[in-house]
């Protein structure tokens, strides 16, 4: 399910913006992240705390085409208390790939909930640092295919 570039417009957007941000190091920080240069991908983007010991993350801030897409409100919840139907594990092992590595990733999702709700989309996870090691923030975006139900 994996992708290497992202297929949709805003990710690719998104993607290059972060490129420029980050420069020569890993990852940049979350204070070189400026809402008002990305306005229009707004809709798209997360903002997701990395909480280690034990490791965790947890939605800080998500757009409003990513709250409709999944159908309830996100801000706030962890990832791992998220109807994922079944992909709960995967899926937190992705955020944890990237809190570890560093390194961005860009991939395709497909499933149905247990309340019903089919969805089909594209997320790109790309880590933040603010000392410029550790990850404690993940920047990144989602948009919906499909969802409904």
């Amino acid at each position: 399910m994996h992708v290497i570039q992202p297929r949709h417009k805003q990710l690719k957007e998104l993607y290059r913006y972060w490129c420029d941000k980050k420069g020569d190091r890993q990852a940049p920080s979350r204070g070189d992240i400026d809402p008002a240069e990305i306005a229009p991908l707004l809709p798209y983007v997360g903002l997701v705390d990395v909480q280690h010991a034990p490791l965790r993350f947890r939605y800080r801030l998500v757009g409003t085409k990513v709250d409709a897409g999944y159908g309830r409100e996100l801000t706030g919840r962890f990832l791992d208390e998220v109807d994922l139907n079944g992909h709960e594990r995967e899926i937190v092992d992705e955020y944890v790939r990237v809190a570890r590595s560093g390194q961005p990733l860009c991939t395709t999702w497909e499933y149905t909930r247990g309340d019903g709700r089919h969805m089909r989309y594209e997320r790109l996870a790309l880590p933040l640092s603010s000392n410029g090691k550790t990850v404690d923030m993940l920047f990144g975006g989602v948009v919906f295919d499909a969802a409904y139900g």
